[in-house]
């Protein structure tokens, strides 16, 4: 019977390991790569048109019913008077938002798409 020292069992456990993958390699790795992927996703119309079907309807009806007022309004507002306007800062807080669940879904493609 031999004995092992605490730097033997050690030794032992690293070499065990060195010949294998952290798995969590593996989906990190993925995870970079569909972060890659989405700004060639956003540029695509059919993928951004894909991604708003599966947000479309997600919104309570005060997000929609605000959305169609800040239209309203700068569809009856001159653009020379948009500049440094609420409307505009409306609209692009509107635009957040809906940005937001937008990549979100181009991202769950990308994902999708690495993982094939």
């Amino acid at each position: 019977m031999s004995l092992q020292t605490r730097n033997d069992s050690d030794r032992n456990a690293q070499r065990s390991w060195d010949g294998q993958e952290d798995p969590r390699f593996d989906s990190e790795l993925a995870a970079e790569q569909a972060a890659e992927l989405v700004p060639a996703l956003r540029a695509d119309p059919a993928a951004c048109r894909e991604a708003e079907q599966w947000v479309a309807g997600s919104f309570d009806g005060e997000h929609y019913t605000d959305v169609t007022l800040a239209l309203h309004q700068l569809h009856h507002t001159d653009p020379s008077d948009l500049i440094d306007s609420p409307l505009l800062a409306q609209l692009y807080a509107l635009a957040a938002v809906q940005a937001a669940a937008l990549d979100e879904q181009l991202l769950e493609a990308a994902l999708q798409q690495v993982a094939a």
